[in-house]
C-alpha cells in the first residue's frame, strides 16, 4: 500500500510596491470619475444661471443661501487637507506619533465640516424646487456631504492603522493615497464655494 503525500500549496504574495502602484492608479480614476462629476454639476450651475429660462433661475423675491458659509466649509476642508498631509510627511521621516495626531485632528475637522455642512443644508432658505438655483445648491451641499463622510470614514481608518502601528517610512503608500484624495475634495469644496459666490443671473443680452 502506498501513500501519496500532497505538497503544500504556496500562498500567492505580490511584491508592496505593486500593489500600491495599482492602487494608486485605480484612486487617481476615482478621482478623475469625482472630478468629472463635479464639473458637470458645476457647469450646470453656470449654465443654468446664465440662461436663467423665464426668471426660473432665482423668481422675483426668492431668498439666496450666504455666500460665506460655503467658503467656511471649503476653509475648514483645506485645512483638515494639509493637516493630514503634514501627517504623511511625518510617517515618511518614520515619525508615526506625527500621523496619528495628524489624522486625529484631520477627522475632528472633517466632523466640525460635516456638521456645519449638515446646518447649511437644514438652514437653506428655500425648498429644494424653489428655483434652479435652490435645486442647484442642494446638489452641489449633498455632494459635499458625501465627500466629507467618505474622506471621515477614511480618515478614521488612517488614524486607527497608524494608531496600530502599520505604517512606517518605507510602507505607507496607503496614507499617500488617502492624502491624495483628502485634498481633491478640499479642492472640490473650493471650486464649489467659488462657483456658487456669483448668484445673479446676467441680464439678457449683456
Amino acid at each position: 500500500m502506498s501513500t501519496t503525500t500532497a505538497a503544500p500549496t504556496a500562498g500567492h504574495h505580490e511584491d508592496v510596491d505593486t500593489v500600491g502602484r495599482r492602487w494608486r492608479l485605480g484612486v487617481g480614476f476615482i478621482i478623475l470619475a469625482d472630478a468629472s462629476f463635479v464639473a458637470a454639476m458645476l457647469f450646470s450651475y453656470r449654465y443654468l444661471r446664465g440662461l436663467n429660462t423665464e426668471g426660473a433661475w432665482i423668481p422675483h423675491g426668492s431668498a439666496t443661501a450666504p455666500i460665506g458659509s460655503s467658503w467656511v466649509l471649503a476653509a475648514g476642508l483645506v485645512i483638515s487637507a494639509v493637516v493630514f498631509r503634514w501627517g504623511e510627511k511625518g510617517i515618511r521621516d518614520g515619525d508615526s506619533g506625527r500621523l496619528v495626531l495628524a489624522s486625529a485632528v484631520g477627522v475632528l475637522l472633517l466632523l466640525v465640516v460635516g456638521v456645519g455642512q449638515v446646518v447649511q443644508i437644514a438652514s437653506f432658505p428655500f425648498a429644494i424646487a424653489a428655483s434652479a438655483y435652490a435645486s442647484t445648491m442642494y446638489l452641489l451641499a449633498g455632494a459635499n456631504l458625501f465627500h466629507l463622510l467618505l474622506t471621515l470614514f477614511l480618515g478614521l481608518a488612517m488614524w486607527n492603522r497608524a494608531r496600530l502601528g502599520r505604517y512606517s517610512a518605507t510602507e505607507n503608500w496607503q496614507v499617500g493615497i488617502v492624502s491624495l484624495w483628502w485634498a481633491w475634495i478640499a479642492l472640490a469644496a473650493v471650486f464649489s464655494a467659488l462657483t456658487t459666490s456669483f448668484i445673479a443671473s446676467p441680464p439678457v443680452g449683456g
